[in-house]
């Protein structure tokens, strides 16, 4: 007797034949002995067993070939037998019947297909061989296997949790490097919007390796929920690659600890850390400028450069890519809380959750829509009272980057904004959904930019080596890094001060005292003769200038910012909610300190 099965690999091949041989033996097995009463009876006393035909063991499902749709099911209501089919289930008659996911082909088994000769080796993240005595204890969850698949001469590594994600990993590293070599199909990631994956690749690697020698030996902040990196490129190439900002960080101040003299760090999420160790080191690129002979002279090794009517752009080679290791929270994340082999299109676009702003909870994880916030408008008294504080998601924030730019308020004053090339995802990546949350939900009510401001659409991509769910409690401090330093710096999510009870150097104080160090020294931004902004001159007076009257210098950028939250009042997606006026108003203590120690 012989029974065949069908998969799209060959466990699946070989689970489906025993599956037939199974079902053909249980359906057949008491048809072995004859009806009681029947003419010819069994001798149990023979030697020789009885005759029965092949027949009797076959069933419907090995007779059949293997159908390639719906149109094998046959159209009589009754089987063979004559019995009536199986009656539907109850939840298929009220929700209809499962669409189940399309089966597609595992990496590893494309590259079995097509590649013969190929290996995979298996070490811990750090390079050690499995049988070592004890497993690297410093190494992030999601790096604690390494994979090097091996195809001619050719190697690519992958990492993950488990060495069967690790697996897949590198599988699906080699099929982008692979892909993007063949002449007759464009990779799937070249598609308009998405980054290409060696890139993403590159970008997530050197943001994992660069958070494992940072804090190498160090196992308890190693701990971590949320990792985020910054990474700027030169023309995209991969071998120029550089690590800017590495932070860690889910957690937001307590309420009764702000700072009405902007020593503390409001919001310790792992990307708004990230971002302000971006200006930390654009700060510390404009002291290279600030520090020559003649500030409008382009310094060769510098990412920026003067512009000759005065001021500083990015250079035009350079990209700003942001590497996260899951979905930012808020609008990105919530409809996308598992992965999915293939990007597929929102079901419901139209539906009312779609798009809303969000704010994360004092003292908690997740968000909760604006709209069921009952104190808009916070008041420093009102906070002090006992008012949860609230902070906007990082899906909301990213979205308002993509209109303002990276920058801030104060830098816009001596440069043009900076805006992200590329949002580089560990996982839950769903690109329609991340795609709404950063520019889609607002590109058809927003207008009347300002220029230099525009509203920018990053490219999409999700890590080869991609992140596992850890569902841990996730720690209480947030762990940022910047190139212009080799120590990172420590931070209590609750306080929002180092752990040592000293304010971060990413505080605003310590970037207000930046600014007026170097306003006093470089040729600022020319303001735009933009219709109804008229241009702000600097004042003379800078020790007693407040910090919110500071970020009123630049009128392009609050305007920019106005049209923002205008257009997400357009679209019915709530009202941003700010911090206490009281917050901001305050005067820079440390103008006088040193600039090895402003931009240490």
């Amino acid at each position: 007797m012989t029974f065949e099965g069908w998969g799209h690999s060959k466990r699946e091949a070989r689970a489906s034949a025993a599956r037939a041989c199974l079902a053909a033996l249980l359906a057949r097995a008491g048809r072995v002995l004859p009806a009681p009463g029947a003419k010819q009876q069994q001798d149990f006393t023979s030697d020789e067993p009885g005759k029965v035909p092949v027949s009797d063991f076959q069933c419907l499902e090995v007779k059949m070939k293997p159908p390639p749709s719906v149109a094998s099911v046959k159209s009589s209501d009754t089987s063979p037998e004559g019995t009536p089919p199986p009656a539907p289930c109850p939840a298929t008659a009220l929700f209809g019947a499962s669409n189940a996911a399309t089966v597609h082909k595992s990496p590893i088994n494309v590259l079995y297909e097509n590649y013969p000769g190929l290996s995979f080796t298996c070490t811990f993240g750090d390079g050690e061989p499995l049988d070592s005595c004890q497993a690297p204890l410093q190494l992030s969850h999601s790096m604690r296997f390494k994979v090097v698949c091996t195809i001619k001469d050719q190697k690519f590594e992958g990492y993950g949790s488990s060495k069967k994600l690790a697996k897949l990993a590198a599988a699906r590293s080699a099929l982008a490097v692979l892909d993007e070599g063949r002449a007759e199909s464009p990779p799937a990631a070249a598609m308009a919007g998405f980054l290409p994956q060696t890139l993403a690749d590159r970008v997530g690697k050197l943001v994992n390796e660069k958070f494992n020698e940072v804090m190498k030996g160090d196992l308890v902040h190693s701990k971590r929920k949320v990792l985020a990196g910054i990474v700027i490129t030169v023309n995209n190439r991969t071998e120029d690659a550089r690590v800017i900002a590495v932070t860690t960080g889910t957690k937001c101040v307590s309420g009764e600890h702000m700072s009405v003299r902007g020593r503390v760090l409001n919001d310790c999420h792992a990307e708004v850390a990230a971002r302000r160790c971006l200006q930390r080191h654009l700060y510390a690129q404009l002291l290279m400028y600030a520090s020559a002979e003649d500030p409008k002279v382009p310094i060769p090794e510098s990412d920026l450069e003067p512009l000759p009517t005065g001021g500083y752009q990015m250079k035009p080679d350079r990209q700003v890519h942001l590497y996260v290791s899951t979905a930012p929270c808020g609008d990105g994340r919530i409809f996308s809380p598992h992965e999915q082999p293939q990007p597929e299109p929102d079901r419901h676009p139209n539906r009312l959750a779609r798009g809303q702003l969000r704010t994360k909870i004092e003292s908690g994880e997740g968000t909760i829509p604006v709209k069921n916030c009952n104190n808009v408008v916070q008041t420093w008294d009102g906070v002090m009272q006992g008012e949860r504080l609230l902070t906007m998601s990082c899906s909301d924030k990213v979205a308002r980057w993509c209109v303002v730019g990276l920058q801030g308020a104060l830098l816009s004053r001596v440069m043009k904004p900076v805006y992200l090339h590329s949002l580089v995802l560990g996982s839950l990546l769903h690109p329609h959904h991340m795609y709404r949350a950063l520019c889609g939900r607002i590109e058809a009510y927003i207008s009347s930019l300002p220029p230099p401001f525009q509203l920018q659409r990053p490219l999409l991509a999700r890590a080869a080596s991609t992140e596992a769910r850890t569902p841990a409690r996730a720690p209480s401090f947030s762990v940022c890094w910047c190139c212009t330093t080799q120590l990172p710096e420590i931070v209590n999510a609750t306080t929002g001060k180092l752990e040592s009870g000293q304010p971060s150097l990413l505080c605003k104080q310590s970037m207000f005292a930046r600014w007026q160090y170097l306003v006093k020294r470089l040729p600022l931004l020319p303001q735009e003769n933009n219709i109804g902004i008229e241009p702000v001159k600097m004042p003379e007076d800078l020790d007693h200038l407040l910090y919110n009257e500071a970020k009123q210098l630049c009128p392009t950028y609050q305007v920019a910012k106005e049209r923002l939250i205008e257009a997400f009042d357009k679209a019915k997606l709530g009202r941003w909610v700010k911090k206490p006026l009281e917050q901001d108003q305050f005067v820079c203590e440390v103008a006088s300190a040193p600039a090895h120690a402003l931009f240490a």
